[in-house]
């Protein structure tokens, strides 16, 4: 093929939507080197970020088309970069091939160029709110040519990677005591949570009331309770804020009946 044709066609791979997915069985990237592919998660929850990077041994290239792949509805792309340098070089973030999006890259040298590195770098946000899942990245090599020779065939690698925020626990109240200052009702603490709500009633099947939203610690002290009245606690745990908060179940209810002596708590 004429070099301007090849051009033509290698960079027209990554301006076009794909409508049919590559025929190809998906392989550990320690399978098809001289391709590699890398995953890494920072933060947790849904303020996860994850870097995928796709790298080439060292070998001898002219022209490539390579696709990287996600779930929109899972993660969100926040940034993509190039690092072997070609002659023509064309980015497509607007990639589709099927359901799936992702951001395609296609690259043309003057001559056959020996290199090693990075080829390129995607960095992906987690949709707000999301439940902990495990979602599949995949890098679609559409081919990686040294002039007519193919140095990786159409492959399709695979990464899975967990995100999102780990399911909250049903909130367990493990105590509660008449203190000087009122009542303390205290809970197990989840590591997963990022505070707790309050909620009291004076009947174990009537209306709760919220008390207060706490942060940080496994227990609440209820200053405004009456003498010789019985009060009902229960607990929920949450993650998150605003809009993308998420609520646990509430806890079991567990109650107290508040004494006075010479008109302080016992």
């Amino acid at each position: 093929m004429n070099k301007n044709l090849r051009r033509a066609v290698v960079l027209g791979m990554a301006a076009i939507t794909l409508l049919t997915g590559i025929p190809a069985t998906p392989v550990l990237a320690a399978e098809k080197a001289p391709v590699h592919t890398s995953v890494q998660s920072t933060g947790k929850g849904d303020s996860q970020k994850v870097t995928v990077k796709v790298t080439l041994d060292k070998t001898t290239v002219t022209d490539g088309r390579v696709a990287v792949e996600y779930d929109p509805a899972v993660l969100e792309l926040k940034s993509d970069s190039e690092g072997i340098k070609f002659a023509d070089a064309d980015v497509n973030k607007a990639f589709e091939d099927g359901a799936s999006k992702g951001v395609a890259y296609a690259f043309v040298g003057d001559a056959p160029k020996s290199v090693k590195g990075t080829l390129m770098t995607v960095q992906f946000t987690v949709k707000k709110g999301l439940q902990s899942q495990k979602t599949t990245i995949g890098t679609k090599v559409y081919g990686i040519n040294n002039e007519e020779a193919a140095v990786v065939e159409e492959t399709v690698l695979e990464d899975v990677v967990e995100v999102g925020r780990p399911k909250l626990k049903k909130p367990s109240i493990s105590g509660i005591d008449q203190t000087l200052l009122g009542v303390l009702v205290r809970w197990n603490k989840d590591a997963n949570a990022d505070g707790y709500v309050v909620y009291r009633s004076t009947s174990k099947n009537g209306k709760y009331t919220k008390l207060a939203t706490v942060s940080g610690v496994n227990g609440y002290w209820n200053l405004s309770v009456e003498n010789n009245k019985t009060y009902y606690y229960k607990v929920v745990s949450y993650q998150g804020s605003g809009k993308d908060r998420v609520y646990s179940e509430e806890s079991a209810p567990v109650s107290i009946k508040v004494k006075k002596f010479f008109g302080l708590f016992g």
